[in-house]
């Protein structure tokens, strides 16, 4: 037995398994039947690419300064790669990465090129320490969209890594719209990149968002036994809201490295989401990457800020909302042991606890906002505040705020 918090009840703790004093979750994530299947990697590493994936969501514009500004706080924050943008964009692009480089951080830093060698001279000027080649694999890309015989992506790819590589670079090579691949190319494809051009990761990637977990462990299980012993990268996107599952699916099936964006922006609806990929690694499957996790919201909403894009308030992790509680019986049970409504600690990702007054309040809430705000009433007179925050609240068609709260007690 353990206790959670001086004011917190005492629950059991199991400190290699499902519980901690930051987090409860389900035992069934560790039973034999569940874990049996899995191939988790013995190594595992993040990839933040928002300042080049997430910046190409429509409308998402960084300057040099805000890239350099994030880049920070992504090392800061702990993660293994930073993918800082797509030189060959812009002269703004160029200049930024180079500046990041600069930095000296601890993280990585690379940077995107498509096949065209000037573009990975770019990267090279840069002095980026690696670069990440995008040459498609889909069906759709290289039959309609590029009209692109097989053979020329495949020489593309292996030219592009050879010069990349001969000019010091680590390569991660990125088959972009895998999912849509046919696997009898994709098998001669990364084949021969592997092999004749040195790739030194390969990274799976769903494009749309077209692809289930189930078929994203099949796919990756299937590009492993190609690429050997090169390590693999998942790069998920949120399509259909299964970007943060298709990236723990690939874990699952051994990939070394995923990949992804803060609040999860980027192309079209988004990459997965950096913070709930690491938090549900952490929780679910016992897998610590290290990270400077209560740093997330600090992250999370300088990306916001910059990058313009509002965050919905229950968004998981860092939401604005995602630790509030209002309904009396879920109040009820936070006050008394928070495990009961919550998954893990607010403090484990920065965020802290709120208790909402509205129409959905109970009993508990006022006497803890009471508390909170160094206030007293008598039992009759907290059931007469209760009915009034819920008056107030459907009049407002909004929770209370503590002025509102203050005036209603006060005007007993």
């Amino acid at each position: 037995m353990k206790k959670i918090a001086s004011n917190w009840t005492i629950v059991p703790i199991d400190e290699e398994k499902w519980t901690s004093d930051k987090w409860y979750v389900s035992e069934y994530n560790f039973v034999e039947e569940v874990r049996r299947g899995m191939r988790l990697p013995a190594r595992l590493t993040v990839t933040d690419a928002t300042l080049r994936d997430g910046e190409q969501m429509a409308g998402v514009v960084f300057n040099k300064e805000d890239k350099v500004q994030i880049a920070r706080k992504l090392d800061e924050l702990g993660v293994h790669r930073i993918e800082a943008g797509f030189p060959a964009v812009s002269k703004e692009d160029e200049e930024a990465v180079k500046a990041i480089v600069k930095e000296r951080l601890n993280a990585k830093v690379t940077a995107l090129a498509v096949g065209i060698k000037e573009h990975i001279d770019k990267v090279i000027d840069c002095d980026a320490w690696g670069i990440d080649i995008a040459i498609p694999s889909g069906y759709t890309y290289l039959k309609y969209k590029l009209e692109w015989p097989e053979e020329r992506a495949i020489n593309s790819a292996v030219e592009t890594i050879d010069y990349a590589k001969d000019h010091g670079l680590w390569v991660c090579f990125e088959p972009y719209d895998t999912t849509r691949a046919k696997i009898g190319f994709l098998k001669r494809y990364l084949e021969t990149v592997t092999k004749e051009g040195r790739a030194d990761m390969i990274q799976v990637v769903d494009t749309v968002g077209c692809a289930s977990p189930q078929a994203m462990r099949y796919l990756v299980s299937k590009v492993k036994e190609i690429v050997k012993d090169t390590p693999v990268e998942v790069h998920s996107h949120n399509n259909l809201g299964l970007a943060t599952a298709n990236a723990l699916a690939a874990v699952e099936t051994g990939a070394e490295a995923v990949y992804g964006c803060i609040n999860g922006i980027g192309e079209g609806v988004g990459n997965a989401s950096i913070e709930e990929v690491a938090i549900a690694l952490l929780l679910l499957y016992g897998i610590d990457l290290g990270l400077r996790y209560d740093k997330f919201v600090e992250v999370s909403r300088l990306v916001e800020e910059l990058s313009g894009v509002k965050l919905q308030r229950n968004k998981p992790i860092v939401g604005k909302a995602a630790f509030n509680h209002e309904s009396g019986l879920v109040v009820t049970g936070v006050l008394k042991v928070p495990f009961s409504a919550e998954t893990f600690s607010p403090e484990l990702v920065g965020q802290t606890r709120n208790i909402v007054l509205g129409k959905k309040s109970g009993k508990d809430s006022i006497e803890f906002k009471l508390k909170s705000l160094g206030m007293k009433a008598t039992e009759e007179q907290v059931r007469e505040i209760l009915e009034k925050i819920k008056e107030k609240s459907v009049e407002k068609k909004a929770a209370i705020t503590d002025e509102e709260f203050r005036e209603i007690v006060k005007g007993l």
